[in-house]
C-alpha cells in the first residue's frame, strides 16, 4: 500500500524513536504530565459523565485487559482508555497549549496507560510513547487553527494516541503507517461540541478519539490496511481539514514539544488562565462591589472561542462556564479563587456573578492580536462608582506559558485533586512512583495504587 510522505514520516519516527533519544528535560516533562493527568482524573471521579462511561465498562473475557482509575474495573483496553480519558478531561484542568490552535495532548495518556497496563510495559516505554504522542499533536497545534476552521482537536489526538499505542505494541513501520491512516480518516470531529451551550460530550470527544486510536493500532497489527494518502490525498486531512502543514521536523535528541505545554493553575480552558490571574491582581486594588464598569481588552483567538458567543455570558452548564472568559473573570474578582468547587457550587448561576457580567465588556485589541502567538496580552480597566480608574495589564510569552512548575506546586495540585479519592499513603506512593516513572518495571503497578 503506497503512503503519502506525511504518513511515512510519522511511521518512521514512531518506529525509530527510543528512550535514549529523549533529553532529560523531556523525560522530566513527561513525568510532570503523568502526575498532572492522573490527578485530574482523580478529581473528576464523581462527575456524572465519568459515571456514565464507567457504567459501560463491562468485564471481558479478552486476554488483553486494562483497568479503570478509581474502581479498578477490568475491561477492554479501549474502554478503560475511554473512561480514564473522560476523567482526565472533565475538569478542564489538564495541560494545554495555544499556538495556531489549542489542544490537550495529555488526553492521549489514558491510551498509553491502558495499552501499557495490558502489555505490562515498563516506565521508559510509557515515557517514550507519551513524548511521541505529544510530538505528533504539537505539529498540528503549531501550524493550523483547527477551531477557526470548524474542527476539533480529536483530529490529531486520534493519530497521536494511535501511533503511541502502536509503538507499545511493537508494530513495524508498515503497520504503523496503516495505524496512522486508519486513525486520521476515522477520528475527524467538528468543533460543534465546543460552541453554544456546552454538553457533557465536551469531556468525552477526545476519549472517543483515543478509543478509535487504539482500535486502529489493533486492526493494523492484525493486517488491516488503511486508505492511501490519508494526509495529502484529494480527500485527505490536509485538503479537507487542516490545510497544508508539515509534519517535519520531529524532535530527536533536542527539546520535544511536550516541554512547551502549560500546566493549568485553574480548572478552565487555556485562554481563561491569564484572565483569572489578571482579575486576581485587579482584586487586590479594588473591591469588586465598587466596580461600576469593567473593560477588558484581549487578542482575537481568545475572543473567538471564549467570549464571542451569548452562552458564554450567561452559562447554564459547568461545561460552558469553564470555557467562558467573562465568567472566569467574574468568579475570580468576586471570590478570590477559581477551583473545581466553583463549578460544583454552580457559581455561574448566582445573581452577583450575573450582575458583574452585566457591567463587563470585552473587546479585541488589534495590537494584542498582532503579537500572538508569541505574546499574549490582557488589559483590564475597572471604573468605580466614585469615578476612579484602576488598570492592570499582563503579558505572557510562550516561554512564560511553558515554564516548569516547582515540584511542590505540582504535588499540591495532585494532593488537592486526590484528597477525596485516595488515602494520604496512596497519594504519596503514587507521587513517588510517577516521579520515578523511568524505573517502573510494569505499568500495571500504577493502577494497583488507584483504588478509590
Amino acid at each position: 500500500m503506497p503512503f503519502d510522505h506525511s504518513i511515512e514520516v510519522m511511521a518512521d519516527y514512531a518506529y525509530s524513536l527510543t528512550y535514549e533519544d529523549l533529553p532529560e528535560s523531556t523525560v522530566r516533562s513527561a513525568k510532570y504530565k503523568w502526575i498532572d493527568s492522573i490527578g485530574c482524573a482523580l478529581g473528576a471521579f464523581h462527575a456524572e459523565p465519568c459515571k456514565i462511561v464507567r457504567r459501560l465498562c463491562f468485564d471481558t473475557g479478552n486476554p488483553l485487559t486494562a483497568r479503570v482509575i478509581g474502581t479498578l474495573t477490568r475491561t477492554s483496553p479501549e474502554m478503560a482508555c475511554f473512561a480514564n480519558c473522560v476523567m482526565v478531561r472533565y475538569l478542564d484542568f489538564n495541560d494545554s497549549l495555544r499556538i495556531k490552535d489549542a489542544g490537550h495532548p495529555s488526553d492521549t495518556i489514558p491510551a498509553v496507560l491502558a495499552i501499557g497496563e495490558a502489555l505490562h510495559v515498563d516506565g521508559k516505554s510509557l515515557i517514550t510513547a507519551t513524548a511521541l504522542a505529544y510530538e505528533i499533536c504539537y505539529r498540528f497545534i503549531a501550524q493550523t487553527p483547527l477551531d477557526k476552521l470548524g474542527w476539533d482537536q480529536t483530529n490529531y489526538i486520534g493519530v497521536g494516541s494511535a501511533l503511541a499505542v502502536g509503538k507499545l505494541m511493537g508494530l513495524n513501520k508498515e503497520q504503523l503507517a496503516n495505524t496512522a491512516a486508519l486513525a486520521l480518516t476515522n477520528t475527524v470531529g467538528t468543533y460543534q461540541c465546543r460552541v453554544g451551550e456546552l454538553s457533557m460530550w465536551k469531556a468525552c470527544s477526545a476519549g472517543m478519539a483515543c478509543y478509535q486510536g487504539i482500535l486502529a493500532a489493533m486492526m493494523a497489527r492484525e493486517g488491516m490496511t488503511g486508505p492511501e494518502e490519508a494526509m495529502e490525498g484529494e480527500y485527505g486531512m490536509m485538503n479537507m481539514v487542516t490545510g497544508k502543514i508539515s509534519i517535519e521536523p520531529l524532535s530527536k535528541g533536542t527539546p520535544f514539544g511536550i516541554e512547551k505545554f502549560m500546566l493549568k493553575k485553574y480548572p478552565v480552558r487555556d485562554s481563561c488562565q491569564m484572565p483569572i490571574d489578571t482579575a486576581l491582581e485587579l482584586r487586590k486594588k479594588v473591591n469588586p462591589n465598587e466596580i461600576k464598569s469593567l473593560k477588558v481588552e484581549m487578542f482575537e483567538s481568545a475572543m473567538r472561542t471564549a467570549v464571542n458567543r451569548k452562552q458564554l455570558w450567561q452559562p447554564k452548564t459547568r461545561e460552558t462556564a469553564d470555557h467562558s472568559i467573562p465568567f472566569s473573570i467574574a468568579a475570580a474578582l468576586l471570590d478570590g479563587y477559581v477551583t473545581p468547587e466553583t463549578f460544583a457550587r454552580e457559581r455561574f448561576l448566582d445573581q452577583d456573578v450575573l450582575d458583574l457580567l452585566s457591567r463587563m465588556t470585552i473587546e479585541e485589541n488589534p495590537e494584542f492580536t498582532k503579537q500572538t502567538p508569541g505574546k499574549r496580552n490582557i488589559r483590564m480597566e475597572a471604573t468605580t462608582y466614585s469615578g476612579e480608574k484602576i488598570v492592570v495589564h499582563n503579558c505572557w510569552t510562550l516561554e512564560d506559558v511553558g515554564r516548569e512548575w516547582p515540584p511542590e506546586q505540582l504535588e499540591a495540585k495532585f494532593e488537592g485533586l486526590a484528597r477525596d479519592i485516595l488515602t494520604p499513603k496512596q497519594t504519596r506512593d503514587t507521587l513517588d512512583m510517577l516521579w520515578h516513572l523511568e524505573d517502573l518495571d510494569d505499568a500495571a503497578r500504577i493502577l494497583d495504587n488507584l483504588q478509590a
